[in-house]
């Protein structure tokens, strides 16, 4: 539905007076934006030392349930500036940081599960997407007030993972990891100027985010020579509409 409310908005400011402009993209603009990012993250755990000991049937159930195919998903807004310039020939060429301010989080919690009788473990994963940086080229062709233009280049995203395991043993670990991932990012807009300096934009960027690794550590003193390493990664997309200044 958010995203629905985003587009029949895109569309009111397209359908405005079409009195804005001369045509011409070329100069530095400033502007804000806001939207909605859904994101696509997976673990795999590998256990070690006394872990070895046990039965394959525990370190598989362990290993199953400790992992997760998680996708987080919230709201979004930042704000963008640039430079383009319009060639004769209305190929337009451009360059765009940005800050994005992201909500896209999700938890997951088991409760407890069985493994044999008489024994179970609760598991849970977290994982939080704060905010992010990009730098961008542009390439775009212009008809008039309207452009259509792709984009790609380079993101900075700041991303919070964890974990914990309970068992009814007093097997309680827990792991986390704060990373900065660098990623590619790339995706695909179109603007309307719908006044002399001022432009709207539909767009949608996808992160390809990359991977992090972390250990679980204990919160007591039991079972020291146990230990659960954690592999994840992380993507995401966002759809946003946006508003330009153009000078």
């Amino acid at each position: 539905m958010y995203k629905k409310l985003m587009v029949l908005a895109f569309a009111g400011l397209f359908s405005s007076a079409s009195f804005a402009a001369d045509g011409d993209w070329t100069g530095f603009y400033i502007g804000g934006n806001i939207g909605s990012a859904s994101g696509d993250s997976q673990s795999t755990v590998t256990l070690g030392g006394s872990w070895s000991v046990e039965t394959q049937a525990l370190r598989d159930f362990v290993t199953n349930n400790s992992a997760a195919d998680q996708s987080p998903s919230g709201t979004s807004y930042g704000f963008q500036f640039g430079y383009d310039h319009q060639f004769e020939n209305n190929f337009v060429l451009g360059i765009e940081a940005d800050y994005t301010k992201l909500s896209l989080d999700e938890v997951r919690q088991t409760g407890q599960l069985t493994a044999s009788p008489g024994f179970t473990y609760a598991f849970g994963n977290t994982i939080d997407a704060d905010h992010s940086y990009s730098i961008r080229p542009k390439f775009g062709y212009a008809f008039d007030n309207t452009m259509v233009y792709v984009t790609a280049g380079w993101s900075w995203t700041s991303v919070d993972f964890g974990s914990d395991l309970l068992s009814n043993g007093n097997y309680s670990k827990v792991g986390a990891s704060s990373e900065s991932f660098s990623s590619t990012v790339w995706g695909v807009g179109v603007e309307h100027k719908f006044a002399s300096n001022w432009s709207a934009r539909l767009e949608y960027l996808r992160v390809n985010g990359d991977d992090t690794n972390y250990t679980t550590t204990f919160r007591n003193g039991n079972f020291p020579t146990y230990s659960e390493t954690f592999n994840q990664d992380f993507d995401y997309d966002t759809i946003r509409i946006g508003i330009n200044y153009r000078f």
